[in-house]
């Protein structure tokens, strides 16, 4: 009888461990399905952010240069030693494409005031680099004399700075002023950024 009674617990015991190693195969499954969620979740975090950076690269890429061709020049330039000449050809490089239409709607205006200044010069100024550099300066200066002023952005106006200053008391109005005069005074952003000869004699 005992070994009948052996024979009949064990049945009973076996399938309680069936159980423990099934949850055990569970709970491993589960953390695999973890890992690997996790995994996904940052590796699409990485590529998103790569993506991100990729495209803020190509918002702050700089604009192509634009570039405005004029026609050749040629005048006489103060006489040293006999008379001399001076051939050349230019070309401008501006900011903006509306910078370079504007320009080319004032191009009369521009050739009159650059035929001006050429003419002005003695061979001996045009002969150094430092020479060269200045006159480059002052081509600048005449082709941005042509181009509308830039009006300042986000700036008050001197009507507004004095409004303004009225309301807090007639102590700060000369400060207003001088404020508003300030912003009037600043320097208009440069329009034409380089010049380049393409074409240079002194004869």
């Amino acid at each position: 009888m005992a070994t009948s009674a052996a024979a009949v617990k064990a049945p009973v015991e076996a399938p309680a461990s069936a159980p423990k190693k099934k949850s055990n195969l569970l709970l491993i499954g589960a953390l695999v399905v973890v890992l690997l969620a996790a995994g996904g979740a940052g590796a699409w975090w990485f590529v998103s952010q790569s993506h991100s950076e990729d495209e803020e690269a190509e918002t702050v890429a700089p604009k192509p240069s634009i570039f405005l061709p004029l026609d050749q020049f040629t005048v006489n330039l103060q006489p040293e030693e006999g008379q001399q000449f001076l051939q050349t050809a230019l070309t401008l490089k501006v900011s903006e494409q509306d910078i370079a239409d504007a320009i080319k709607a004032q191009m009369p205006e521009v050739r009159s005031r650059l035929l001006f200044l050429l003419s002005s010069k003695k061979p001996s100024q045009l002969s150094t680099l430092e020479g060269k550099n200045k006159l480059i300066e002052e081509i600048t200066l005449e082709v941005e004399a042509v181009l509308p002023p830039v009006k300042p952005k986000a700036k008050k106006s001197k009507k507004d700075a004095e409004s303004k200053s009225a309301k807090k008391g007639k102590g700060k109005k000369s400060k207003a002023k001088e404020d508003a005069q300030g912003q009037e005074d600043e320097p208009q952003p440069r329009r034409v950024l380089a010049v380049f000869f393409t074409h240079f004699i002194v004869q």
